[in-house]
Formats: structure tokens, C-alpha cells, sequence
């Protein structure tokens, strides 16, 4: 190893420096990403103020409606209008990987004789829940997927460039990814796919159903309900970013964690982003030592709470004589400090002959 290299693995500054701003690049991407859906909480909410405006419209007495005009029957014509959305409806689940079956419930829908005003604006406002839950969880399976490969590739290049060595790497089975991605992690045994679509999606069909049959049973006009609407929608949007972020921050650590293995670090040191926003128990596991080994996620390796900003760091406090540099035949093979990630993997994961 050269003496360059040995200085920069002893230096607690330079491991710190680099993967709070690696931690930082991943977190970035749930950033990114939930200011796009974002947008498709804001369109789903106005997606459903407008179908119980067109409602309204039709039913209400100076702007009000009542709880026995809500209870009619719809008219021949106005089922046949139901029927055409119902169309629609079932086509574009199919785009959004809607549940099969909510898609069920729909076909169901369209062939009953009888439906009630006050179920067809039930089965409206639940349908787009469904197809932004579809859209969400379809998104955060492809974010998550790519933070988890990224961020065990980009550990990899920290630590060898670091280094001043380099070896072929491990390349990420997709069937392994797929597997770190269906695990659950928290206490209640849920995946993320499954928080949304057993948690939050019901949540807030509830919600919205609820605020409506209060609405009408008030007498409220068009107006009180469509602001209520946007309420519901609001706080189910602050549990989407809180999911995104979290998640985000597990992926990050998990192939972190992932990539120490596979380079053998020994020793790693809990670091904590520290601010104003850094938490109290994260501020108390602040420069922590655990050997690897015992290093256990959301036990004393972050994230320990929602939206964790914490990392773990390689740890060289006794830096070794020697390191083993696992080429393919036994040689040392000695990479720049400023090799970039482009080169490092053409030449370490995609260049293994």
C-alpha cells in the first residue's frame, strides 16, 4: 500500500467527509423523488374534488345537498354515465398496477342495476386512492431498487479508490435485490409495499369516505367538503414523504452494510449529521465504535427513527500493515485516489476477464 493511501485510510475526516456526501447523493434521490409524487397527490385530489363537483351539481339545493337526495338511486341515464367511468376506471388500474382486487370490485360495480349517488361518489373518490397507491408503490419499488445497487457500488468505489487498491468486485444479483426489497424491517412485519397498500391506502379511503357521508349528513355546501378533501389528501402526503425518506435511508444502509462485507471493513463508527433536525438519540450514538460483526440496523446502525440522516463510517483507528487486495491472480493492483466512479466500475465489476 502506498504511503498516500495509508494516510487517507487513517483518516477518520476523510471516510466521514466522503460518505456523509454518498449518503447524502442517495438521500437526495427520495427527495427527488417525492416532490414527483407530490404532483400525483395534488392531481389525485383534484381528480376527485372534480367528479363530486360534477355531483354537486346535479344534486345540491343552493349549493347544498341532502342526505335523502345523496341516497337516491342513480337514473338509467346517470348509471350509464357511472358505467362509461367504470370503464375507464378499470383501464387505467390496469396502467397503474392497481390491486386485482379493487379491479374486481369495479367489474362488479358496473353490472349492478341499482347503485346509490352516495356509492358512486364512495367508488369514485376510492378509485383514485387506488390508482395513487398503485403509482406509489410502483415508484418506490424502482427508487428503491436503485438506491440499494447504487449505493453498494459507490461504497465499493469510496472504500477501494480510498484504498489506493483495487479488485474485482461482486457484482448485486437482481434476485438478491429483489429479496432485500420484500423484507420487512420495522417492528410491525410490513414491507413498504405493504405499509402502503395495508396502511396508508385504507387509511385513507376511510378518511375521504367518512369526511363525505359528515358532509352530506351536515349539509355542507361544495366548497367545506372540497377543502376537507384536500386535508385528507395533505396529511396522506406527509405519510408518503415520511415512507420515502425512511426507506430511502434503510436501502442506503442496508447496502452499505452489504458492501463492508464484501471489502472486509472491521470496524465501523456511527456518524451523525449534526444540526438543528439531528435527534436526541442519534446525537447520544454520535462517534460510537462497533465491530462489524455486531452492527445491526435500527438497533445501533442507522436508521434508528423516520427520516434518520445518520451513517456508518469504516473505522481505521489501528490502520494494519497489511491488507489482503483479492485480485484474480493474488496481485495488488494500485487505483488513483481520484479515479472516478465511471472507470472504477468498467474496470472493477464489468471488466472481470
Amino acid at each position: 500500500m502506498s504511503r498516500g493511501a495509508s494516510r487517507m485510510a487513517s483518516n477518520s475526516e476523510y471516510w466521514t467527509k466522503r460518505t456523509l456526501e454518498l449518503n447524502e447523493a442517495l438521500a437526495n434521490r427520495g427527495t427527488e423523488y417525492y416532490h414527483r409524487l407530490e404532483k400525483e397527490y395534488q392531481r389525485a385530489a383534484n381528480e376527485v374534488t372534480k367528479e363530486i363537483a360534477v355531483l354537486y351539481s346535479k344534486l345540491a339545493k343552493n349549493n347544498n345537498i341532502t342526505s335523502t337526495e345523496a341516497r337516491k338511486i342513480l337514473t338509467t341515464n346517470e348509471l350509464k354515465e357511472f358505467r362509461w367511468k367504470v370503464e375507464e376506471y378499470i383501464e387505467r388500474g390496469r396502467e397503474n398496477g392497481v390491486d386485482k382486487k379493487w379491479t374486481k370490485q369495479l367489474e362488479n360495480a358496473s353490472l349492478r342495476a341499482r347503485i346509490s349517488r352516495l356509492e358512486a361518489m364512495r367508488i369514485q373518490m376510492q378509485n383514485e386512492v387506488e390508482n395513487l397507491m398503485g403509482i406509489e408503490v410502483d415508484g418506490v419499488s424502482a427508487l428503491m431498487s436503485e438506491i440499494y445497487t447504487e449505493g453498494y457500488y459507490r461504497t465499493g468505489h469510496l472504500l477501494q479508490t480510498g484504498w489506493g487498491i483495487g479488485f474485482n468486485f461482486a457484482q448485486i444479483d437482481t434476485r438478491k435485490v429483489e429479496k432485500v426489497l420484500s423484507s420487512p424491517w420495522v417492528p410491525d412485519g410490513r414491507n413498504f409495499s405493504e405499509r402502503i397498500w395495508g396502511v396508508h391506502r385504507p387509511k385513507l379511503v376511510q378518511e375521504l369516505q367518512t369526511g363525505l357521508a359528515q358532509s352530506i349528513i351536515r349539509g355542507e355546501k361544495y366548497n367545506k367538503l372540497a377543502d376537507r378533501i384536500a386535508e385528507k389528501f395533505g396529511v396522506a402526503k406527509k405519510r408518503a414523504e415520511t415512507l420515502v425518506l425512511t426507506e430511502a435511508a434503510y436501502f442506503s444502509s442496508v447496502s452499505q452494510q452489504e458492501c463492508y462485507k464484501e471489502l472486509e471493513v472491521e470496524q465501523q463508527r456511527f456518524c451523525a449529521t449534526l444540526d438543528l433536525r439531528t435527534s436526541e438519540i442519534c446525537r447520544e450514538m454520535d462517534g460510537r465504535v462497533f465491530d462489524s460483526k455486531d452492527v445491526e440496523i435500527g438497533v445501533n446502525a442507522p436508521p434508528l427513527h423516520c427520516r434518520c440522516r445518520s451513517v456508518m463510517v469504516p473505522y481505521y483507528g489501528d490502520l494494519p500493515s497489511e491488507r489482503a487486495a483479492r485480485n484474480k491472480d493474488g496481485k495488488t493492483i494500485m487505483v488513483p485516489g481520484d479515479m472516478t466512479y465511471e472507470d472504477w466500475y468498467k474496470n472493477f465489476v464489468e471488466n472481470k476477464s
